[in-house]
């Protein structure tokens, strides 16, 4: 296990610890965007998650959920480490069948889940939805999904990791795009029923620029609003030192990070470029737009180690221009959350909006003594390897203003 025990577990979470401080939030006045005063949100269930992990039939390492809905239910989709199970790859490690599932051999990628009950309980498709690419630049990690359907073609957005100029390139995102053809069926009959692949566009969506240090250094954290037959792309831009080099390089630091706007038509031709953040300060956010206001959905910066103490937050705006001052919505408190919570992702349905997120706890031993317990869950180690850092996914809810 040493190559993963000492490993990052996904090289963007580290670019979003090495994001935490920098930048100020420099948001609108709250009179454009006040929070109504009853989108208030309670975890459910309480005290507990609804997708757990690293063990046998769960996710090996979930996190950043994007979830969408339609008229058969709810529609997860993840990033994972997915172990290679004799020639494919599977979602689920089990520490009582190890030969079962090669956790040394693993790709990091999207997964699928589908839930008819409102997100109580999911089930689990075994492979991935969308493989690394042979284009260098999505030749790594791909991560971050957000899904938008337009017509009857599925779109899954997400950042990529690869190659850049012939050499490896780590801790730098770009945002890439794949399709999925629906051909008149459901999302859950194609992705579950039929086992299907989205497709990956060749060329990124948003290239980060490499050239000087500007708010796109790095493009990741994509999110969709669709409106009007448009695909209004937000993400997460990074502005760095040396915006030639990996993240990870000597005198590589960041400057600045926050959410910018792209608009794209059906067929992913550009309609409008961003020139600079919308919002200093977001990160790892989801935008939706309903009650005639985008709401940005954010995760706070923390000075902690790995989301360490990180919370939600949220920002209205009735124009996409102006945002309110950010309101604290959850706030690390349970088991399955106690270290901190982030990548918030939400459901509006006609009386309430729920929101799924990643929640981190810990554990005050290493993540894979030797031998290996039967009871050993997949984590990230932490503190010199002392404690060990697992991931779930929970639950909350809260009532629409007026719908009460």
């Amino acid at each position: 296990m040493n190559t993963l025990r000492l490993g990052t577990v996904f090289s963007c979470l580290v670019v979003l610890a090495y994001c935490v401080g920098c930048g100020g939030k420099a948001t609108g006045p709250g009179g454009n965007g006040q929070i109504p005063p009853n989108l208030v949100f309670n975890r459910d269930p309480a005290g507990q998650s609804v997708i757990s992990s690293g063990s046998a039939g769960w996710p090996i390492f979930p996190t950043d959920p994007g979830v969408i809905a339609d008229s058969e239910g709810y529609h997860l989709f993840y990033t994972s480490y997915f172990c290679n199970a004799n020639g494919t790859y599977y979602y689920s490690w089990d520490v009582g069948n190890l030969a079962a599932c090669n956790i040394l051999d693993a790709v990091a990628t999207v997964g699928y889940a589908f839930s008819s009950d409102g997100g109580f309980t999911w089930q689990f498709r075994g492979r991935p939805v969308v493989m690394p690419g042979p284009e260098p630049w999505q030749s790594g990690d791909l991560e971050t999904p957000h899904a938008a359907l337009l017509g009857d073609t599925l779109y899954l957005f997400y950042s990529a990791t690869g190659a850049f100029a012939g050499q490896p390139f780590p801790d730098r995102y770009q945002i890439g795009v794949a399709t999925l053809d629906l051909h008149g069926g459901t999302i859950r009959q194609r992705l579950l029923a039929e086992d299907a692949e989205f497709t990956r566009r060749p060329q990124p969506l948003l290239p980060y620029n490499t050239t000087a240090t500007a708010f796109d250094n790095d493009t990741q954290e994509p999110s969709v609003v669709v409106r009007d037959g448009r695909l209004e792309l937000f993400y997460i831009g990074v502005r760095l030192a040396k915006p030639q080099l990996p993240g990870e390089a000597t005198g590589q630091s960041v400057l600045g990070y926050g959410l910018a706007r792209a608009v794209f038509a059906s067929n992913l031709s550009l309609l409008e470029a961003a020139d600079a953040y919308l919002l200093p300060g977001a990160n790892i956010t989801e935008v939706k737009y309903f009650d005639s206001a985008y709401y940005v959905f954010s995760t706070t910066g923390t000075n902690g180690e790995f989301h360490r103490h990180e919370r939600i937050e949220l920002y209205r705006s009735s124009d996409g221009a102006a945002f309110s001052s950010p309101v604290d919505l959850l706030l690390p408190q349970t088991s399955f959350d106690s270290w901190g919570l982030m990548a918030p992702t939400v459901v509006v349905n006609d009386n309430e909006v729920v929101m799924f997120y990643t929640g981190w706890s810990s554990v005050d031993h290493p993540c894979f003594p030797e031998p290996l317990p039967p009871d050993t869950r997949f984590g990230r180690p932490s503190d010199d390897g002392a404690t060990c850092i697992h991931g779930a996914i929970g639950r909350s809810v809260a009532v629409r203003s007026g719908t009460h």
